[in-house]
């Protein structure tokens, strides 16, 4: 394989979505070590692009990298989940209250496309390509809002999130078609008119409070 600049750097991206990819499916937990050489064993590639896509994943908070310990999964404590969880619940009801005035109809057509593609995931089981979606749904509706506060901090609790299986919980063992069609109720209640209501909707959604037997989504 040529190690070239250009070579490394696609080399690099695809790492990247392979490390990521086991994030989102939960092959690895949060806490678990992500070791450059295996890694890189495993692909029959140099470690220097699984180093560069390790970094990255630091960079986005998906991974920790720990002085002379190695590089693993984001993992924080229950007590900091639990406030990383209400203040979701915080942002997204500010976001979605917004969004009832802010969001155009290009907007509303790019969620109902993603649910769109959800249903067809949720369809061939690829529960990775379900979280990555789910995440693009509610990156999507704080986007719609303008408010770049509502982005940065929605950027800062993301890779918790993800990392803690908080977004597309692939342990929830109900109907997962009923995770598609809360997500279309979550649109339904950005064009009621109401922004209390599409404010409740997505604060219930984020702290799973909604009423029937599910994880989190």
């Amino acid at each position: 394989m040529t190690d070239t600049g250009i070579n490394r750097g696609l080399l690099s991206d695809q790492v990247y979505d392979l490390i990521l990819t086991s994030i989102l499916d939960g092959t690895r937990a949060p806490g678990s070590r992500v070791v450059e050489s295996e890694i890189a064993r495993q692909l029959s590639i140099s470690q220097a692009p699984v180093r560069e896509a390790v970094k990255r994943l630091v960079h986005a908070g998906l991974v920790v990298s720990v002085p002379r310990h190695g590089s693993y999964v984001t993992e924080i404590s229950a007590e900091e989940f639990a406030i990383a969880r209400q203040m979701r619940a915080s942002i997204e009801a500010a976001g979605a209250r917004l969004a009832v005035t802010a969001a155009t109809a290009t907007d509303l057509a790019r969620l109902r496309a993603i649910v769109a593609r959800m249903e067809k995931v949720v369809a061939s089981g690829d529960w990775a390509a379900f979280r990555k979606l789910d995440v693009e749904f509610h990156r999507s509706v704080i986007a719609s809002t303008g408010v770049s506060v509502l982005a940065r901090l929605w950027d800062t609790l993301e890779p918790m999130l993800i990392s803690q299986r908080a977004i597309g919980d692939p342990s929830y063992l109900g109907d997962r078609a009923q995770v598609v069609r809360w997500h279309a109720d979550l649109i339904d209640a950005v064009v009621s008119g109401d922004p209390e209501v599409a404010a409740a909707a997505f604060a219930a959604h984020a702290s799973g409070d909604l009423g029937t037997d599910r994880s989190s989504s």
